[in-house]
C-alpha cells in the first residue's frame, strides 16, 4: 500500500485501481468477479442470488480515508475513473466478511444486512480456507478498526417496524376468519320479511282504506311500495281531511300525476272527498271540473270559501255527477248550471243535473229562489236535505213537491218558516216519499200530517218532534194508511195512549220509537206498544212519567229493545 504526504500530488497523480484491487481483495482485475454485494439504497441486503457485476459496478462506496493517530499518516483513496465490461457468467452471491467491515455506508445499515453479514461469516469459512493460498500471495493491508455507535434513531424505526410487522399479522389473521366465516354456505330456505309473504293484491287492498296524504307517504317507503301505491284501482277516490295542506295545489298535482294516457284530464278519478279543508277555494275546484270529467261523487264539507261560481263548473263540466254534499258551506246559495252552458244548451235535457244526491245542511245562505232554481235543473233527485237552511219557507218547498217527483228522502228539520202549506205541496210526490222529517217546524199541525199520511201510504220514516200541534187524529190517520212504518218520532207532540194503542195494532213492524217529552203517556200506553210491537229495537221514554212496570213490559215482550229513560229506577 502507497501513502502520499503532499495533498497537491492527490490531484494530478492518478491511483492505480487495479492495484487497489488486488491488494484488498486479491482479485486479479482480469479474472471474472466471483463475490458480490447486493445493496440497496434503503441499506437492505438480499439473501437470495442476485446478477454478478464488473469491478466498477462491484463498489458501493465512493471512497474511504483513514487517520491513524499512531503514524501521522494519511491514506485517501478515489474511484476509479474507468470501468470494464459486466460479464455474462452468473454465480450464487458470496458475502465476504472484510469487505462488510471495509465499507462505510451513507445510509443507516438495516437488520437484515447486519443478520446476512454474520451469517456468511460461517458459511463462507470453508470456501476463504480454499482461496487462502491464491490471497497468502498477496500481503494484506492491516483493516482498520469498526467503531459501532449507539443510533437512537435506528432503534426506533427497528422497533416501529416490528409493530407494524405485528400488526399486519393479527389484520391477516383477522381478514382469514372473516373470510371463512363468509365461506360457509348460506342456508337455502332464507327468511323472508312478514311484506315479502303479501302479495300485491293483498298490500292495494290495505292501501285502500287510507286517505290519500298517508298514500302519499307510503309511496316513499321503498320501490315496490312506490309502484303499488299508484297502482289505478287506488286513485279511483282522492281522500283529503287536514286543515293544514293546501289542497289547490294538491289537486292540481294528483290530477296532472294521475293522467296517463289522456294528459289533459283524469278519468281515473271518480270519488272526491274533502271534509274540513279551510284551505280549499274555487281555484281547487276549478281544477277538478277541468281535469276530472268522471267525477260521480264530491264532497266539500266545512270549505267556507267555497261559492257559486265553482259549484256551476262542477255541474256543468262533470256530467256525470250523482252525490254532491257542500254541508256547511254558508256561501253556497244555490246549484246550477254557468251562463254559458245555460245558452249553448237549446234542448230540455241539456239543462239538466242529473243528481241524485244533494246535501246542503247547514248552508244558511240558501233561499227559496235559489232553491226554485235548484229544483229547476237537479228534477232527478232522490236525496235532499236541507236542514238548518233557515231562510226557506213555504215556496222553496212547493217548488220541491212539483218539480222533484222522485224524492224518496227529504229532511227540512229546523226550517222554522216551513207551514202545513209545505206539507201539503210535499203530498203530491205521494207514494216514492219513503223518509220526511219535519222536526222543530212548529208550525206543521194535523192538518198536514193528515194529507201527507193520505198521500203517501209508502212512508217509512217520520219525524215530527217539537211539532207540539200533532196530536191523536194525525196518528190515527197515520197509522191506518201507513202500516209498513218503521220509525216514528212524536217527542213532544200532544199524543196521548189513545193514539199509541192505534199506531200499535195498525204497525207492527215499528223498530224504532221515539216518546221523548210526552207529558200525556202513562204506563198502559207503553205496555200496550210493547205487546204489539215485538220488533221494537229502540224506544226512547226519556222524561215521560212512567214506572218500572212500563219498562218490565217492554224488557219482557221486546228481548232486542234498547231503552233511553233519565229514570234511576230503571236501572
Amino acid at each position: 500500500m502507497t501513502f502520499i504526504m503532499p495533498s497537491e500530488i492527490i490531484h494530478k497523480q492518478r491511483t492505480d485501481w487495479d492495484g487497489v484491487l488486488e491488494d484488498l481483495f486479491g482479485i486479479d482485475p482480469n479474472q471474472t468477479c466471483t463475490d458480490s454485494i447486493n445493496d440497496s439504497s434503503s441499506g437492505f441486503a438480499s439473501d437470495a442470488a442476485s446478477h454478478t457485476y464488473s469491478k466498477t459496478s462491484m463498489s458501493t462506496f465512493k471512497g474511504s480515508c483513514s487517520d491513524s493517530s499512531e503514524s501521522g499518516r494519511v491514506s485517501c483513496r478515489e474511484p476509479p475513473w474507468s470501468g470494464t465490461k459486466t460479464p455474462t457468467h452468473r454465480e450464487p452471491n458470496h458475502y465476504n466478511p472484510r469487505d462488510l467491515n471495509m465499507q462505510y455506508r451513507m445510509s443507516t445499515p438495516s437488520p437484515m444486512s447486519h443478520k446476512s453479514s454474520s451469517s456468511v461469516k460461517t458459511t463462507s469459512s470453508n470456501r476463504s480456507s480454499s482461496k487462502s493460498s491464491h490471497i497468502s500471495s498477496h500481503k494484506l493491508p492491516t483493516a482498520p478498526p469498526v467503531i459501532s455507535y449507539k443510533n437512537p434513531a435506528y432503534e426506533y424505526q427497528l422497533d416501529k417496524h416490528i409493530e407494524e410487522i405485528q400488526y399486519n399479522i393479527k389484520r391477516i389473521e383477522l381478514q382469514d376468519g372473516q373470510q371463512y366465516i363468509s365461506s360457509k354456505p348460506k342456508s337455502r330456505h332464507h327468511k323472508p320479511s312478514l311484506f315479502d309473504l303479501v302479495t300485491d293484491d293483498v298490500i292495494v287492498n290495505i292501501f285502500s282504506n287510507l286517505p290519500t296524504d298517508q298514500l302519499c307517504r307510503c309511496s316513499r317507503v321503498c320501490n315496490r311500495w312506490y309502484r303499488l301505491s299508484w297502482d289505478p284501482l287506488l286513485w279511483r277516490r282522492i281522500v283529503i281531511n287536514s286543515e293544514k295542506i293546501n289542497v289547490d295545489k294538491a289537486l292540481k298535482y294528483l290530477t296532472k300525476r294521475l293522467s296517463y294516457n289522456t294528459p289533459t284530464v283524469c278519468v281515473i278519478v271518480e270519488r272526491i272527498i274533502l271534509t274540513g279543508c279551510e284551505k280549499l277555494t274555487n281555484k281547487g275546484l276549478h281544477t277538478i271540473a277541468k281535469r276530472c270529467p268522471e267525477l260521480r261523487h264530491l264532497e266539500i264539507q266545512g270549505c267556507a270559501n267555497i261559492t257559486n261560481d265553482s259549484l256551476f263548473e262542477i255541474a256543468s263540466y262533470c256530467v256525470n255527477l250523482e252525490y254532491l254534499d257542500t254541508t256547511g258551506c254558508p256561501c253556497v246559495t244555490s246549484v246550477s248550471l254557468t251562463t254559458q252552458v245555460l245558452e249553448q244548451a237549446t234542448a230540455h235535457h241539456l239543462r239538466q243535473i242529473y243528481l241524485r244526491f244533494l246535501d246542503m245542511t247547514d248552508c244558511y245562505a240558501l233561499e227559496d229562489e235559489g232553491l226554485k232554481t235548484l229544483t229547476l235543473h237537479c228534477t232527478q233527485l232522490q236525496h235532499l236535505y236541507l236542514r238548518r237552511c233557515v231562510r226557506i219557507g213555504d215556496a222553496g218547498v212547493q217548488a220541491i213537491g212539483i218539480n222533484c217527483p222522485y224524492i224518496k228522502e227529504l229532511s227540512i228539520s229546523d226550517c222554522r218558516k216551513v207551514t202545513d202549506y209545505g206539507v201539503c205541496a210535499l203530498s203530491k210526490i205521494g207514494d216514492n216519499l219513503r223518509y220526511l222529517s219535519v222536526a222543530k217546524c212548529d208550525k206543521v199541525s194535523d192538518v198536514g200530517v193528515i194529507q201527507l199520511a193520505k198521500n203517501c201510504r209508502k212512508l217509512r220514516y217520520l219525524n215530527v218532534r217539537g211539532c207540539e200541534a200533532v196530536s191523536d187524529d194525525a196518528m190515527d190517520v197515520l197509522a191506518r194508511n201507513c202500516t209498513k212504518l218503521k220509525s216514528l218520532d212524536i217527542g213532544k207532540c200532544d199524543v196521548t195512549d189513545e193514539g199509541l194503542q192505534v199506531l200499535s195494532h195498525n204497525c207492527s213492524q215499528l223498530k224504532k220509537l221515539s216518546l221523548k217529552s210526552c207529558d200525556a203517556i202513562t204506563d198502559d200506553g207503553v205496555k200496550c206498544i210493547a205487546k204489539k210491537c215485538r220488533h221494537l229495537e229502540q224506544l226512547n221514554i226519556q222524561d215521560c212519567h212512567l214506572t218500572v212496570d212500563a219498562y218490565r213490559a217492554v224488557k219482557r215482550y221486546c228481548k232486542k229493545c234498547f231503552i233511553e229513560h233519565t229514570n234511576p229506577g230503571f236501572y
